[in-house]
């Protein structure tokens, strides 16, 4: 016990110092309150882009012009849209998600694989090592082991975490410990996919008002001619490269769980049709101690969710952009895409990011959109609702400068304890983005993340239509950051150059509330004291 404690213990403080060591490199220049608010380096130089247009024809043609969109904002809709996918499968599954948790929603989708595999279908599945905990835990193993038993599954994890340490000592790169597959994807037959930010667990698809601490959260079904070749090809340089190791089926099986799987899968299906348990269902469920019954009974808005008539898709031009781990260079398609469609704005520019942590470039790129007129709306995470403490620590000392050098920026936080974890935007009513991407180092310099640019003005205004209830609602659930300014609109600084806050995350909550992300602010404020350590800040 002891030692497996050690082992823990070690493992997330190389994972914290990875993180903050990744972070600190890519925030160079990012000045944080109290520095008199001036730069080191010159500004990103601005140019022209060309239009709004002309961008997104020059991205990846990838996915077409005759696809198919279908948003999925509701939590137990998206999960509905997975279960119908999966059991429309006829001749091969493609599946790669970051997390994938050993709840009823895990094992009962696992259970549906093993169903799908019974019946014929070829199925590859890869799984992010640092976020899926499976491979790690006996029952978890035993499950991978049962589907890869079936000689029709695939299994990898991706990084496991003992080649993490070693690369991470190689390289003397500690984002090595970090770097992952953070994509989710999820397609079937080559001809429908679904991607966006949810990973497979309880928090995702159960609706807020069952479940306190469900997250808000957006997905897309895409079909089309081209969607699943693309994927797949995205999915393969994942799945074949040398960072994705076998989950290999063991030589003696000390357990059989095809029999848990499948009763998860047989509950799940039954309660998403809304049809009554079994008694023989139940029984069994009860006699092996699992407690996926009560879990179930538990989330009433979920039951019959496969009734509900899915929306009809809407018909878009889409272009997938996709970008792999990045060790040794943080330039990747999508950051370079996002560039350059921020700089074709001219009216408004949306961004939904559940971690909001600014490199210099960004603020320029905001600063210079600005300049041009261009309005900049943000919704992210406060410390009430992240589930990110390091994240939300760079995210209160860089808010007030940020806004403080844009102008037209309105920032707006969730204050309830429902994590806001989709990842989404609009730029001047025409151009929708959702997929993986946060505004965070992570994604732009080191993880893989996936992208749909979505050409359509009714997709882009379906997108904007939950964020934008939400900040029409208000407090206690919205509220809006302000810092003090003048009659002249400038920003108000004390004798040390630091902004004037006229409201904050202290105006609607408190230390109490965060006090995970207050030592992490302490850290930071520490470390901005030791020699060259406030370089890397």
């Amino acid at each position: 016990m002891h030692t497996k404690r050690l082992v823990v213990i070690v493992s997330a403080s190389l994972a914290t110092l990875a993180a903050l060591w990744c972070i600190g490199t890519l925030l160079i220049d990012v000045h944080l309150p109290g520095r008199g608010g001036h730069r080191s380096e010159a500004p990103v130089p601005s140019y022209s882009a060309g239009t709004l247009r002309e961008v997104f024809e020059s991205l990846p043609v990838e996915g077409g012009v005759d696809s198919r969109i279908e948003l999925l904002d509701d939590n137990p809709e998206a999960w509905a849209a997975r279960w119908r996918l999966l059991g429309e499968a006829r001749e091969n599954l493609t599946i790669s998600y970051f997390i994938l948790k050993q709840d009823i929603f895990g094992v009962s989708f696992l259970g549906h694989l093993l169903h799908k595999a019974h019946q014929g279908v070829r199925i590859r599945i890869l799984l992010d090592a640092i976020g899926t905990k499976l491979s790690r835990e006996l029952s978890g193993n035993d499950y991978l082991d049962t589907l890869v038993g079936t000689g029709k599954v695939a299994v990898k994890m991706y990084r496991p975490l003992f080649f993490r340490y070693i690369d991470a000592f190689l390289t003397m790169n500690p984002a090595a410990v970090i770097a992952s597959d953070h994509d989710k994807i999820l397609a079937a037959d080559g001809r429908l996919a679904l991607i966006g930010g949810r990973n497979i667990a309880l928090e995702y698809f159960a609706d807020p008002r069952d479940y306190p601490k469900s997250f808000r959260d957006a997905d897309v079904l895409l079909g089309g001619l081209r969607i699943g070749s693309v994927l797949e090809a995205a999915f393969d340089a994942g799945f074949e490269s040398g960072d994705a190791h076998d989950v290999r089926r063991e030589a003696v099986d000390i357990r059989d769980s095809r029999a848990d799987l499948l009763l998860a899968y047989e509950a799940m299906d039954a309660w998403l049709r809304g049809s009554p348990f079994s008694e023989k269902t139940i029984a069994e469920i009860r006699k092996k101690g699992f407690s996926w019954i009560d879990d179930l009974k538990k989330l009433p808005r979920l039951r019959g969710a496969l009734k509900k008539k899915p929306a009809r898709p809407i018909a878009a031009e889409v272009r997938l952009l996709d970008s792999r781990p990045r060790l040794l260079t943080s330039d990747d398609p999508i950051s370079r895409s996002l560039v350059r469609l921020a700089q074709s704005a001219r009216g408004e520019i949306f961004i939904q990011s559940p971690y909001l942590v600014l490199s210099r470039h960004v603020v320029s790129l905001f600063e210079q959109a600005a300049a041009r007129g261009v309005r900049i709306t943000v919704l992210t995470n406060s410390p009430v609702s992240s589930d990110n403490a390091l994240s939300q620590a760079f995210f209160l000392e860089q808010w007030p400068e940020v806004m403080a050098r844009v102008p037209t920026l309105r920032l707006f936080v969730t204050g309830d304890r429902h994590t806001l974890h989709g990842k989404l935007g609009a730029i001047d009513g025409h151009l929708a983005l959702i997929g993986t991407y946060n505004m965070d180092p992570l994604s732009m310099a080191v993880n893989s993340e996936l992208v749909a640019a979505v050409w359509s003005a009714p997709f882009a205004r379906q997108l904007l239509a939950k964020p934008q209830r939400l900040i029409a609602g208000g407090p206690p659930r919205i509220y809006e950051y302000r810092i003090a300014r003048d009659r002249y609109g400038r920003p108000k600084r004390d004798r040390d150059g630091n902004v004037a806050i006229a409201f904050g995350p202290e105006h609607h909550s408190s230390p109490e509330q965060w006090k995970a992300v207050q030592r992490y602010w302490k850290l930071l404020r520490q470390a901005e004291k030791l020699p060259g350590f406030s370089k890397l800040l």
